[in-house]
């Protein structure tokens, strides 16, 4: 939960006694607009809270609202005493949504309820943010007793669409203060990453040179040195550190902290490190692009942007996934209006038309940007493969659909919206005949189905609703598509269409597994464990693929990162995604693995007559299989444990003992 401090707050640097004081600090928690001890001087009305995190804060936020005027309107701060301060620091998060050619926005100060001093002052002819804006003030009204600072906006007020505002902040600086403010590396990625991120001077000198460090779960540490900088107050850096992230399939904490300033350290440490989880795929696949349009017939402006983004959608429609949400507004607005469309108006913060959104976040309402975001999102990496089928019977619409995750994911949302092709009985007053990828229904609702999936673990989804009563013109007319969301981030990691009435196989079986290019001899699809013996001396391990039988099916393929953890996974999943199998490639040593085998784990006799001693230091789980894979008996280890293996037939087994630290296979000879 966020808080609000109208108040000073004193820090003490390391080397010496320096005081930083924190005077005023809104972060809108309350949900109160204007905040206690706030002003709104000219059109209050146009300023709120939303649930939004559009600034770079956390939800809420104050908002500005566009409206049909020109006049200017200041958002004021409660009177302030800085008596005796010479200096200080206003710094805000914001986002600027903007129409065309906005008014000026801007900040400024004043004392005894004086004239305003403007501090900062930009014209807004394009989105501004989101961004944090620290600006340095000295003028005359530092050091009064009444000191007041405002956000303000001067102009049209109709050419901006929103002014989204959080984390106000009014302190004396540091005189030196670098702040880590963001990791830029993807949340998900997959292969070698380089790790970004960017620093803010927050502090009164100059940054000069930094130390940038780097760990992963308590691993090593990465130091980047960058000299001959020079960023002031407000100015930022972005930053690429040295050293490459490539981790093994899993997630990891990336650390990343400020470990130098001008070849020392800052006198606030408590902002020079950040924390993100890292999620590394097993597989990519294409992400498919997303378009959500808000429209309406009543809408004139939408008329002119479809005339133009029709034509756009039908020559790209192989490639995009489009759904349109009809709106009740302008005026009396569009007949297939649905609540639904309203949630889903909602959870984006949309309040005119037309608004287009491309994988979750805002796309301008030009044909330029149309191409720039979808130029841009054809190249992104799927992190999940998705197939499904629809299925209409009278009025009752099946949707079955299939997720194989590549990745682990926690508060996903799965949207299925069912929609009409093409429709023409919702004309308005815009001109527009026909309506394209109309939606009439969302499954089971706007809200979606919360998802948490594990990595090739797949999800099934499955869900019959009754379309009677939507707006369906054409009942043969009808599909469906699927959007897969992180609901916070609003970021869409896959989407697609179902196929109507769709079968798909279930074939998930190998033709052939391939060891450094060399099949594996007597391979079988029905056996799905293999133990190869590399040479003494081996270090690296070597490179598994397969084919599968079906060129439809999924083939993933998770390599052993080392000798000690020896076991390549290789799973197949059908062309419907859900039917699967996994076979193991199981890599051994010719004479025992390393000096941690021989230490903490011993077989003997080796050969064997059918009495095997098993030693170890840990508590182990004990597996022992054929050659074929077949898995003969199991054993729990203490210690010390002696079994008879004299009723199997003689020849070779592989013992595999998995304890808390390491996962060991051994070869084994039975000669009774």
């Amino acid at each position: 939960m966020k808080k609000i401090y109208f108040l000073f707050i004193v820090f003490l640097s390391f080397s010496f006694l320096l005081n930083a004081q924190t005077y005023l600090f809104q972060d809108f928690s309350d949900d109160v607009m204007p905040p206690s001890g706030w002003t709104i001087d000219g059109y209050s009305n146009l300023w709120s809270t939303a649930s939004s995190d559009e600034a770079g804060g956390t939800p809420p936020e104050a908002k500005f609202t566009y409206t049909n005027a020109t006049a200017v309107s200041r958002f004021i701060s409660p009177e302030i005493d800085l008596t005796g301060v010479t200096n200080v620091n206003f710094s805000f998060k914001h986002f600027l949504d903007n129409y065309s050619s906005g008014p000026k926005i801007g900040v400024a100060t004043r004392s005894g309820g004086g004239d305003w001093n403007i501090v900062w002052e930009i014209n807004t002819t394009s989105n501004i943010g989101p961004e944090e804006k620290i600006i340095a003030i000295t003028n005359d009204d530092v050091g009064q007793s009444d000191f007041q600072v405002c956000l303000y906006l001067d102009g049209n007020f109709y050419n901006i669409d929103y002014w989204y505002i959080d984390d106000i902040e009014l302190y004396t600086p540091y005189n030196l203060d670098a702040k880590l403010t963001k990791i830029s590396t993807p949340w998900y990625l997959m292969g070698e990453n380089e790790v970004t991120g960017s620093i803010k001077n927050r502090g009164i000198q100059d940054l000069t040179s930094l130390e940038i460090s780097w760990q992963v779960d308590n691993g090593d540490i990465t130091v980047t040195t960058v000299n001959d900088l020079e960023i002031s107050t407000g100015e930022s850096l972005d930053f690429t550190c040295d050293g490459i992230f490539d981790f093994p399939v899993g997630n990891h904490d990336l650390d990343v902290w400020i470990s130098g300033v001008n070849n020392g350290i800052d006198d606030d440490t408590d902002n020079n490190m950040l924390m993100k989880t890292i999620h590394v795929a097993s597989s990519a696949t294409h992400r498919i692009p997303l378009f959500e349009e808000f429209t309406s017939s009543t809408c004139a402006p939408c008329a002119s942007f479809n005339s133009s983004f029709v034509p756009w959608c039908n020559e790209h429609e192989e490639d995009i996934t489009l759904v349109k949400y009809q709106m009740s507004w302008p005026g009396s607005g569009d007949p297939y209006y649905t609540e639904e469309g309203g949630d889903r108006r909602a959870y984006y913060g949309v309040s005119f038309v037309p608004d287009l959104y491309g994988n979750g976040a805002q796309v301008g309402t030009t044909i330029g940007a149309v191409n720039t975001f979808f130029n841009n999102a054809i190249e992104l990496p799927g992190f999940a493969s998705i197939i499904g089928s629809n299925t209409l019977n009278g009025t009752e619409m099946t949707v079955d659909i299939n997720i194989l995750p590549y990745a682990d994911y926690s508060n996903f949302r799965l949207y299925v919206v069912v929609f009409e092709y093409l429709t023409t009985e919702n004309t308005g007053n815009n001109g527009e005949t026909e309506f394209e990828h109309v939606m009439m229904k969302m499954v089971p609702d706007a809200f979606g189905t919360t998802l948490n999936l594990t990595d090739r673990q797949p999800y099934a989804f499955s869900q019959t609703i009754d379309l009677a009563g939507t707006n369906v013109e054409e009942w043969d007319d009808l599909g469906v598509s699927f959007i897969f969301q992180d609901y916070q981030s609003k970021e869409v990691f896959q989407s697609g269409y179902t196929i109507e009435d769709g079968e798909f196989d279930t074939d998930a079986g190998l033709s052939n597994i391939f060891v450094d290019g060399e099949p594996i001899e007597d391979f079988s699809p029905d056996v799905f464990n293999y133990y190869i013996e590399l040479p003494e001396g081996t270090v690296e391990i070597p490179e598994v693929t397969a084919i599968a039988e079906d060129d439809k099916a999924t083939v993933v393929i998770v390599p052993a990162d080392e000798l000690r953890n020896n076991v390549t996974d290789i799973d197949v999943y059908a062309e419907d995604l859900y039917t699967h199998e996994r076979y193991t490639v199981t890599f051994t040593l010719a004479t025992g693995l390393d000096d941690y085998t021989n230490t903490h784990i011993k077989l003997y006799p080796n050969p064997t007559a059918g009495i095997l001693n098993i030693q170890t230091t840990d508590h182990a789980d004990v597996f022992i299989y054929a050659t074929d894979g077949s898995l003969v008996s199991n054993y729990q280890v203490i210690n010390h444990k002696q079994i008879d293996l004299s009723y199997l037939s003689n020849g070779i087994y592989f013992v595999k003992i998995n304890t808390n630290n390491q996962i060991v296979t051994k070869k084994i000879s039975l000669n009774r």
